[in-house]
């Protein structure tokens, strides 16, 4: 019985070892993780105003090719910071003027990163990180009618 008794200790403690070791692998992983500093949309042709508080509003106007096109499509260019940040990856949210998500019938985010309008609008993108340091940057698009 006392043998029985000295095994059982000695397995439970080779247990507890396995765990502790486990769990505090997970923990050191956690410590070289690098969280995303800054996100950037960089597209060319966007317009920057500052506000009197310091505040930047980008914006950037898209026209449909032709008066008869009935879809007109734009690729977002973003920077994150820094280069070498573990999650990369990126949430994209088109809001209306009123704060409410855009439906998809009139504009929506495409699988290659694409913005696609199906009618002239305005919209503001946000573009967030989702690594858990929500670093974010927007812009206002406005599409409109062919010329």
């Amino acid at each position: 019985m006392r043998k029985s008794v000295l095994f059982l200790v000695g397995i439970l403690y080779l247990v507890s070892i396995v765990v502790v070791t486990f769990f505090g692998m997970q923990a050191r992983m956690d410590q070289f993780k690098v969280y995303v500093s800054s996100v950037e949309i960089v597209n060319e042709g966007i317009s920057v105003k500052t506000d009197e508080n310091g505040n930047e509003t980008k914006s950037i106007t898209i026209r449909f090719p032709n008066k008869d096109a009935t879809e007109v499509s734009f690729s977002i260019q973003t920077k994150v910071l820094p280069e070498n940040a573990t999650n990369k990856t990126l949430a994209y949210t088109l809001m209306n003027s009123n704060g409410e998500p855009v439906p998809e019938e009139d504009a929506r985010i495409l699988s290659d990163g694409r913005i696609s309008f199906a009618k002239t609008m305005s919209v503001t993108l946000i573009v967030t990180s989702t690594d858990g340091s929500s670093k974010s940057d927007s812009i206002k698009i406005r599409c409109r009618a062919a010329l």
